[in-house]
């Protein structure tokens, strides 16, 4: 099983969008959203501007072999440019559990050697224990973990430090 990392060309922005629903289905969850009249769960695609407008804003479709398993969306924090910041990070329920997000994190982290932040939900327990067991695997036991503010919600944050 090989994971890779492509960047997603414009062109192909159609699909991160279709890929997004099943983000935002599996964050209801947690968010207690509904899904509108139509029976689906929506958000505002222009949110995805700045992934082709901003060289600080990254976006990446992860690969298993040659099988779309999932997306993540890298970006420079807005209130800390010097800080990376895995804007969301999706990996199809398929692939859960085989390893394929510790992998893709590690590639992502490898490329943009630095200061990293991952926010997570408080009530995700289960991403809380992923991110860490993830994250421990590049860092070991160098990373921090806190609770902050993120715009109108307070996260778990974890924060962390890789060298070129």
């Amino acid at each position: 099983m090989v994971v890779r990392l492509i960047q997603i060309k414009r062109e192909e922005r159609k699909i991160l969008e279709n890929l997004f629903f099943y983000y935002i289905y599996d964050m209801s969850e947690y968010m207690k959203w509904n899904p509108d009249h139509e029976g689906k769960f929506s958000y505002d695609p222009s949110s995805f501007d700045l992934y082709w407008q901003q060289k600080d804003h990254i976006p990446y479709f992860i690969y298993v072999d040659t099988e779309l398993a999932g997306f993540v969306l890298v970006r420079r924090y807005p209130s800390d440019l010097s800080t990376y910041d895995v804007a969301q990070f999706f990996v199809l329920r398929k692939f859960k559990g085989q390893g394929v997000g510790k992998e893709a994190l590690a590639q992502v982290v490898n490329a943009f050697p630095g200061k990293w932040q991952i926010r997570i939900l408080l009530e995700n327990s289960g991403a809380l224990c992923f991110w860490k067991s993830a994250v421990s695997n590049i860092v070991g036991e160098d990373y921090r973990v806190s609770k902050a503010n993120d715009v109108d919600l307070v996260m778990f944050f974890i924060h962390f430090e890789t060298i070129d």
